[in-house]
């Protein structure tokens, strides 16, 4: 595809877009927002609801043509609603088929408030219903799934059990099969099909087999109306309450870009954040549900020698643990920030030749998905090898006894592996910063509740050297904890008399510049909600001679 730029025409005035792309795309860069239902653009073109209907010249004259199957030529001139009363009526019929069988259960409807079916018709449809009171609607489902209702009338499939994540509403789906694209093309294992034939057609699975997949969570977020719902965030909010923080998954180093959606001082659902160079539009399971584990189990207080104490006795605690210690092992993170682990190697600078930083995970690591995963666990590892942290935890365990003091950030040692952390145990303070009670704080002398990544502002890079931006969700189960990085300054100012010099993340932002070429000039600005690409060392040590 080339970068250079072509002339379309629509309602009469020029546009440069981009050349061989898909019109409805093309109409996007001319600020013009064509209503549609099948369309997706990360999945094959069906053309199969016809909302997208514009009046494009050819050949005969204009004519009604469906703009997400139409790739952009020179010199093509299209009308939209905007010009054409015919694309009006066109689009207004559209929508009168589609509503005319649709259930009215919009009041008890999950989709409702990002339905695309509501918003579509606000925009395209408007039309008065023609539908006799005596004719009734003819509702869609599965033989196995009819039913009388109280009124005496006829019902498809409602609440259909599609397996352990999803419940499927035949009565509201209107075909678009964007599910079923997704399930074939992207998850490479097709579990839905459209049965039946024309007015009788319905979504189901296979026969006698279930929706299981990875990803068949996403198969909700594409699709237009409440047919596919999750039973994980079923009737539990509506969706114009909810706010949104942007952020990067935790669990993976690919970083899949999600929002995290959140009201009344709590998280509700994590979605998935269009990013066409990392995750396009999805997210695994596993990292949707990630926002259950939020509230639970968390560490909000301090634990001194077991014994519940509060933040500022936790801090006392470990920096006398700290200044007593003749040899301190600092272990850095890959779950944590970049910010998180620049403050640690300060930390480290702070405290002389009597610390060392280790770092590493013992997390097993997978093959990716080709889909939203790599196989990495370890979300920011490549921040820790930036910052020039070894990979050395085996070195730490075999080395145990020359340690007095033990120091661990957001890293479950004891979690990814007992066996391996047991040598640990033999130094004497043994200090852990977690947000949750994990099987670390279980064997910490002091452990102090910090907390975690969907309550902090910082950057993590991910496998593809891609720097991404989380943001800081205003749902905290305690607000007088600290980020990780403010921990470890709280840290240095009373075990070492030396604070480090960090007003904010972007302070330890810029520290950490100064350890990496490719890290250099780096800002949240330039990062953005998108991400950006670092600069190799090579490339930027050039530009900089």
């Amino acid at each position: 595809m080339s970068d250079e730029k072509i002339t379309i025409t629509v309602d009469g005035v020029e546009h440069q877009v981009t050349p061989g792309v898909q019109l409805i795309e093309a109409l996007k860069e001319c600020a013009v927002d064509t209503p549609h239902f099948c369309y997706h653009p990360d999945l094959s073109i069906a053309g199969n609801c016809r909302m997208c209907l514009v009046e494009a010249e050819g050949p005969r004259g204009p004519a009604l043509m469906i703009s997400c199957h139409m790739r952009v030529m020179p010199g093509l001139k299209v009308n939209t609603d905007a010009s054409s009363e015919r694309v009006r009526k066109a689009r207004q019929g559209v929508m009168e088929f589609l509503l005319v069988n649709h259930p009215l259960d919009c009041p008890i409807c999950d989709k409702a408030g990002e339905c695309t079916l509501q918003e579509n018709y606000m925009e395209a449809g408007r039309h008065e219903s023609r539908l006799e009171d005596a004719v009734g609607k003819v509702y869609k489902g599965a033989p196995d799934f009819r039913f009388t209702d109280t009124k005496g009338q006829d019902r498809g499939g409602k609440n259909v059990d599609l397996g352990d994540t999803i419940s499927l509403d035949q009565e509201r789906c209107i075909l678009c099969s964007r599910c079923v694209r997704f399930m074939r093309e992207v998850a490479g294992d097709e579990q839905l099909y459209i049965a039946g034939r024309g007015d009788t057609a319905y979504l189901t699975t296979f026969p006698g087999d279930k929706l299981k997949h990875d990803y068949d969570l996403c198969t909700t977020d594409i699709c237009p109306v409440g047919a596919l719902t999750g039973k994980h965030f079923r009737f539990q909010q509506r969706v114009w309450f909810l706010k949104k923080t942007e952020s990067i998954a935790p669990d993976d180093s690919l970083g899949a870009n999600i929002t995290v959606e959140h009201n009344k001082d709590r998280v509700w659902r994590l979605m998935p954040r269009r990013n066409v160079d990392v995750n396009k539009s999805w997210i695994h399971n596993d990292t949707r549900l990630l926002y259950q584990g939020l509230a639970e189990n968390r560490l909000t207080t301090a634990l001194v020698d077991g014994s519940v104490a509060t933040l500022s006795a936790g801090y006392q605690a470990a920096a006398a643990a700290v200044k007593k210690a003749n040899k301190v092992a600092l272990v850095a993170s890959g779950h944590l920030t970049l910010e998180d682990n620049q403050a640690l190697v300060a930390l480290a600078e702070a405290l002389g030749d009597k610390a060392e930083v280790f770092g590493g995970s013992w997390l097993p690591v997978a093959e990716g998905d080709g889909i939203a995963r790599s196989g990495d666990p370890v979300a920011n590892r490549r921040s820790c090898e930036l910052l020039g942290i070894a990979d050395n935890l085996d070195q730490l365990t075999a080395r145990s006894e020359e340690f007095d003091c033990l120091v661990v950030m957001g890293n479950d040692l004891w979690g990814a592996a007992a066996a391996k952390a047991a040598a640990l145990e033999s130094i004497a303070a043994r200090i852990v910063l977690s947000s949750w009670h994990d099987d670390s704080v279980a064997k910490a002398t002091v452990a102090i509740g910090v907390r975690c990544w969907a309550e902090v502002r910082g950057v993590f890079i991910n496998c593809q050297d891609r720097a991404q931006l989380l943001n800081a969700c205003p749902v905290c189960p305690a607000h007088e904890m600290d980020p990780p990085w403010q921990a470890l300054c709280r840290l240095s100012g009373l075990a070492a008399d030396r604070p480090l010099p960090y007003a904010g993340e972007l302070d330890a932002l810029k520290a950490a510049g100064q350890r990496h070429e490719s890290l250099r000039g780096l800002s949240y600005r330039a990062i953005g909600p998108s991400g950006v690409a670092l600069v190799p060392a090579a490339e930027a040590a050039e530009a900089s001679a």
